[in-house]
């Protein structure tokens, strides 16, 4: 069973945290990938600095020229979605799919990064290719059509439920967010990526939402509460929520999932 080691590729771009903005553009200008992995250490990632993002990190830097380290722009990176070195290709296909920036980070069991995979590395297999094939890599039969299926299953119970979900990391940061709550809060789908809980909740209980993230990584879950969420226009919507913690196969917690649904029903009739 070929794992997510034999998939990864082991040169990762990477910048220290404390690398200069400056450092950055050049690091960016003398290698191929329009992305880095910023970390203090290989098991202490920061998240993920674009190219596209490093242009609002120079534009903010201008500003505030006595700041020059990259981890005073750590709200300008993208949340890096880890994946064990022993995981099979089911579960490198499903979290790739559903990655900020459709790539994976790969840890050893220590925790450190040793390499990345992107949706590039595993189109070939998917596709069946020859050379493929000739690594042992699936391609065609049933665990291709598993795979496919599984991922079709993952995609109407998340993407399309009538509930509204979505999971964030320690920080607070929303790795996925499903089409009912970008509808619900007035966001075109894919938006919420990236953004925090502070965008969602409005400011009264942004001390809450911490705790309550904190609680969900500590105990396991979160009970079903009652909470208000802030649409994109600024209007509070009411709603019900519930949340667990996701963990690693290591049973680390690694991100929460969180169900929610309005207290008034015509919010979710309006999107059905």
């Amino acid at each position: 069973m070929l794992t997510a080691k034999d998939f990864m590729n082991p040169s990762t771009p990477a910048l220290s945290f404390d690398s200069t903005v400056m450092e950055a553009i050049k690091f960016f200008e003398t290698h191929p990938q329009h992305f880095a992995a910023v970390a203090a250490t290989k098991d202490r990632m920061q998240g993920i600095l674009t190219e596209g993002n490093l242009v609002r990190v120079f534009l903010r830097y201008q500003t505030q020229t006595n700041k020059d380290s990259l981890i005073f722009y750590r709200d300008c990176f993208e949340p890096a979605q880890l994946i064990q070195e022993t995981e099979p290709f089911a579960e490198i296909v499903k979290k790739l799919m559903t990655a900020v920036g459709n790539r994976v980070f790969v840890i050893d069991d220590q925790g450190s990064m040793i390499g990345h995979i992107t949706t590039k590395d595993i189109l070939p297999y998917l596709a069946g290719h020859p050379g493929a094939k000739s690594h042992g890599a699936p391609s065609h039969g049933s665990t291709l059509e598993d795979i496919r299926s599984q991922l079709y299953l993952y995609e109407n119970f998340f993407s399309k439920s009538p509930l509204m979900m979505h999971s964030v990391n320690h920080q607070g940061i929303i790795q996925m967010a499903n089409e009912a709550l970008h509808a619900v809060l007035g966001y075109s789908y894919g938006e919420l990526i990236g953004k925090t809980i502070f965008d969602i909740y409005p400011k009264e209980i942004h001390v809450k939402a911490q705790a309550g993230i904190e609680t969900i990584f500590n105990q396991g879950y979160h009970q079903v509460v009652q909470s208000t969420m802030v649409r994109r226009n600024g209007k509070l919507v009411q709603i019900e929520l519930s949340s667990r913690a996701l963990e690693d196969p290591k049973k680390k917690p690694v991100g929460t999932i969180t169900v929610s649904r309005p207290l008034e029903m015509k919010h979710l009739l309006e999107i059905l």
